[in-house]
């Protein structure tokens, strides 16, 4: 194929999650995925609540279409039947670092997005009110000079995340600057907000909603000081803060913590059950886990869809069908991963896709997993693979975990709850075992 097509192809798989504007590749997944429309029932939680705010949060594993389901859910919030609600979608990555999250510098990228998205879509611009005191007191920290008779607080927060985000040492110091007051920060923020609810409710608005995407891709390791993992510290321990905002909003987290023993906790801080992005059912619950036609259907008319917004000549991604239900089933129902496979396989070999393309994907992604499990990682897996559940107790709840947020094992919600392993993960305990069995060369054997 020419460089002008596949670079035209390798383009429409970018994995990258779909917004309003991408209609045209959307495919509804839902009924595969074994619940109720997550989009309508949020809505349905913001547009019934009178006027309350409420807060909300939306798990699943990275990479099954949480960040499009967000989109899709402005897009109802935006243009749906009823109230009209002006929405806020904030991806923190812009502000923080994942791998370091805590609560101010989590509130910092809020009110900028909020303040920046304001301006530009209605041009309304917030006073900064207590903002600007505080910051002036931490002008240390700014990566630009401020003028702060004329501050704004767009700019000054923006200068300020710039500092959290990229220099560890000095977040430390803001942090410790800015933890004893975080009570009139939120005080803070909500003047702000009610200011814009105010502005909006005057262009015809039923109210704000923040969107906060990308904190489901938080590292989830143990907090220095908690005695928790991170992602407890922020959702739990920091609860009041995250639900202290007087407007809607949803946070999306990781997996993990819905399936940890802070569930409870989680349902009664955030507005009741949980919503789940489950994985796409591409094959039946194991131990047979054999290819689930309805899924595999559903994942090549995704396929489909990227190869004609690539053009009516991109018709021949696969050497063949064959190789085509190998990709979909090496995804494992990862919207997200098929688009990888796809240009990963496009990178090694070219076009069209051929299975040997394929098999070095497969054996490139059980290295990296294979780095990253423990022994005793592998008795959940042999589990999961020989009855497609597993019985969380106390002891192995964290590796169950670790295995869920690193995608290990993935998780299937059809009529009834399950678990598959990652295609790349299949076999691989057996693989290591055969390893370790293998005899080692005498010293006689070497010398010949």
């Amino acid at each position: 194929m020419s460089d002008d097509l596949t670079q035209r192809i390798y383009a429409a798989f970018a994995p990258a999650p779909l917004t309003a504007d991408d209609a045209d590749l959307y495919v509804q997944l839902d009924d595969l995925r074994g619940d109720a429309d997550i989009v309508e029932r949020m809505a349905k939680k913001i547009l019934l609540a009178d006027g309350k705010p409420t807060c909300q949060v939306l798990a699943g594993h990275k990479g099954s279409g949480k960040s499009t389901e967000l989109y899709r859910l402005q897009h109802e919030l935006e243009t749906g039947d009823g109230k009209k609600m002006f929405v806020v979608f904030c991806g923190v990555d812009e502000d923080i670092d994942r791998n370091d999250v805590d609560f101010p510098d989590l509130l910092v990228a809020i009110v900028r997005q909020m303040a920046r998205q304001l301006r530009e879509e209605e041009e309304i611009k917030l006073q900064p009110g207590y903002f600007k005191s505080r910051l002036e007191g931490l002008k240390e920290f700014l990566t630009r000079e401020v003028d702060f008779d004329k501050f704004d607080l767009e700019t000054g927060l923006g200068s300020l995340g710039v500092t959290i985000k990229g220099s560890p040492d000095a977040r430390a110091d803001i942090r410790k600057a800015m933890e004893p007051d975080s009570g009139n920060l939120l005080n803070a923020a909500n003047d702000v907000i009610s200011e814009a609810v105010s502005e909006l409710l005057k262009k015809r608005y039923g109210g704000l909603v923040i969107l906060i995407d990308d904190l489901d891709k938080m590292t989830v390791r143990p907090h220095e000081d908690a005695g928790c993992s991170t992602a407890e510290y922020l959702f739990v321990q920091r609860a009041a803060q995250l639900t202290g905002f007087n407007c809607h909003v949803v946070y999306t987290m990781p997996i993990s913590l819905a399936y940890s023993h802070q569930h409870a906790n989680i349902k009664a801080n955030y507005g009741g059950h949980v919503p789940l992005v489950p994985m796409t059912k591409i094959a039946t619950q194991p131990p047979e886990s054999k290819p689930y036609k309805p899924g595999v259907a559903k994942f090549q008319q995704i396929v489909d869809a990227r190869l004609k917004n690539a053009g009516p000549d991109a018709s021949n991604l696969f050497e063949n069908d064959a190789v085509r239900g190998h990709l979909i089933q090496l995804s494992g129902g990862q919207p997200s991963e098929l688009m990888t496979l796809v240009r990963e396989a496009i990178i090694a070999d070219g076009l069209p896709i051929k299975d040997a393309s394929l098999e070095r994907a497969q054996r490139e992604g059980r290295r990296e997993y294979a780095r990253q499990l423990r022994a005793e990682h592998w008795a959940i897996i042999k589990t999961v693979r020989d009855t497609g559940w597993f019985e969380r107790t106390q002891s192995n709840e964290p590796l169950f975990r670790e295995l869920l947020e690193s995608r290990a094992i993935l998780q299937y919600v059809n009529d009834t709850e399950w678990y598959g392993l990652n295609p790349m993960v299949t076999d691989l305990d057996t693989q290591a075992k055969q390893s370790r069995k293998k005899p080692s060369v005498s010293k006689k054997s070497r010398g010949r």
